[in-house]
């Protein structure tokens, strides 16, 4: 059985979840848990157990659904997180404010997120540069110099598992 307020950040969670893969995965996981199912609450309860938190290489987690998963709700919080910071700063590009240069890898959801990010800058008042393709990680820091950038972000999962 799940409790109430697990059930109630969960559905939150689903509310607020552009990603129609990861809403499915918690809509089903939470509709087992509320089953019955003890694996399924065990899961749920997991994943709604904190937020992942940054460390040394950066933001890391296994894909999936919930604020202890890598997913498109957790990367939209930590843009608008670093939005506020570089909007707090007042340090960018002459002219343009706060500005970001946001790169990607090939790895799955990399270009995503990385859009996701870039699109939550630019609406937070940030501007945001994002990386043509798909790119190793010394470009965009070569990138974050030369143009003289407030920040980088760079959307890889080189540091996880496979």
């Amino acid at each position: 059985m799940v409790d109430d307020d697990l059930a109630a950040r969960a559905r939150a969670w689903i509310a607020q979840d552009p990603d129609p893969v990861t809403r499915s995965e918690l809509d089903a996981l939470l509709a087992a848990a509320e089953a019955g199912d003890q694996p399924s609450a065990a899961d749920l309860a997991e994943r709604f157990a904190g937020r992942l938190e940054f460390g040394t290489a950066g933001l890391r987690g296994e894909l999936g659904a919930g604020p202890m998963r890598m997913n498109r709700v957790l990367v939209a919080q930590a843009a608008a997180g670093l939005a506020a910071y570089l909007l707090g700063r007042e340090r960018g590009i002459a002219g343009m404010g706060p500005t970001v240069v946001i790169g990607y890898d090939g790895r799955h959801n990399s270009s995503i997120f990385a859009r996701d990010t870039a699109e939550l800058m630019q609406g937070a008042g940030v501007a945001a540069m994002l990386l043509p393709r798909a790119l190793p990680t010394p470009v965009l820091a070569f990138a974050v110099r030369h143009l003289g950038a407030s920040a980088g972000v760079m959307v890889t999962a080189s540091h996880n598992p496979a």
